[in-house]
């Protein structure tokens, strides 16, 4: 049985020579019982669930294709346990790995792997101390409003000190695998030193996949910078009644984006609220997008909140037009435009929006 076995994955590998440009991929999992492997490409615009199956003959596998750029790729046990990972590029690797230990790797001949797991090596004890800042924002955020201030005002020195590690590498500017990592820790919020740190990728390292990427998030967040046209939607309620937002120029606009299994949504709800109550009689709007993809959940969200401004959606969550438009990617997220149909910022949240309004209506 194992001879068969053998000479089955023999004639598996046989088809993989000859990689003509491409990736060859020959793995073998110590312990693994199952007889198929899944693939998932981790590139910033793969929507499949898995890209690939693999058959394991022996313990042994073979992954074939070709790359357009390096990238991370997942190998997936069939229980879902775990994970492998491997930075790929057109190279011939040869992979072992432990079915009981995801961490035991054996990687040669994928030179960006190797400079992948360095980085994460370097990296750890940083980004251990980032992951506790982080946590305790996200906590205080719930309970403790001074204390979130306080840490929202470290922000930009994390950014910075994030910023430093990428560009203290050994010719960083050349590399293809620290954009991922740029991508990963900067391309929330901190948008201003990910710009800083393209801006010194040679051309090769600026083409690659996740540079790419990173740029193409930089100008669709300066799409929606201060003084830019606002996206003149038209959305309907409830009840089907459409809005068009010049219908309310001369008007200021507050826009916020939510939905009904957003959890930091609802600590806004507060705050919008006395928002509401200061600016009634105002020259002054109120909407909210809500971003569910089911008419339901979002009628029953109306109800549930008992929100006194008005509710739209197009019922396209995040792939919708005018998601698209005001660059949603994560809510919440509210935007005020001025009278003129510009936009004067999407930085509003909590108390700090409270006092913004404040001045605004004096």
């Amino acid at each position: 049985m194992k001879l068969l076995f053998f000479i089955l994955f023999l004639s598996f590998c046989y088809a993989c020579k000859g990689k003509d440009e491409g990736f060859v991929v020959r793995g073998e999992i110590e312990g693994y019982e199952g007889t198929k492997l899944y693939v998932r490409e981790m590139t910033p615009d793969n929507t499949a669930w898995m890209n690939d199956t693999l058959d394991v003959v022996d313990g042994k596998f073979c992954y074939r294709g070709k790359l357009q750029s390096p990238c991370l790729v997942y190998f997936v046990p069939e229980n879902f346990r775990g994970r492998y990972e491997l930075f790929l590029d057109n190279s011939d690797v040869e992979l072992k790995v432990s079915a009981n230990d995801f961490g035991k790797m054996e990687v040669k001949g994928c030179r960006v792997h190797d400079e992948y797991m360095q980085i994460k090596q370097k990296s750890s004890n940083m980004l251990n101390a980032y992951n506790q800042y982080r946590s305790r924002k996200s906590k205080a955020l719930k309970n403790n409003q001074s204390l979130y201030q306080e840490l929202e005002d470290s922000t930009r020195i994390w950014a910075k000190c994030l910023l430093d590690f990428l560009c203290a590498q050994p010719n960083y500017e050349q590399s293809v695998v620290l954009p991922y990592f740029a991508n990963e820790w900067l391309g929330g919020e901190a948008l201003q030193e990910l710009e800083i740190y393209l801006s010194d990728l040679d051309s090769v390292a600026f083409s690659s996949l996740y540079a790419q990427y990173d740029n193409c998030i930089i100008q669709q967040a300066k799409s929606v910078l201060p003084g830019r046209d606002a996206f003149d939607f038209q959305l309907q309620d409830t009840l089907g009644k459409t809005y068009q937002l010049s219908d309310y120029r001369g008007k200021y606009v507050l826009l916020e984006f939510s939905a009904s299994w957003c959890g930091w949504c609802k600590l806004e709800i507060p705050f919008l609220k006395r928002v509401y109550e200061l600016s009634a009689g105002k020259n002054f709007v109120m909407f909210t997008i809500n971003m569910d993809t089911e008419r339901s959940l979002w009628i029953n969200e109306v109800l549930k909140e008992n929100l006194p401004w008005t509710v739209l959606s197009d019922l396209q969550g995040f792939e919708g037009e005018v998601a698209r438009h005001y660059n949603v990617t994560g809510i919440p997220v509210i935007f005020l435009i001025d009278p003129e149909g510009k936009i004067v910022t999407n930085q509003l949240r909590g108390e700090k929006m409270i006092e913004y309004i404040k001045k605004l209506l004096l």
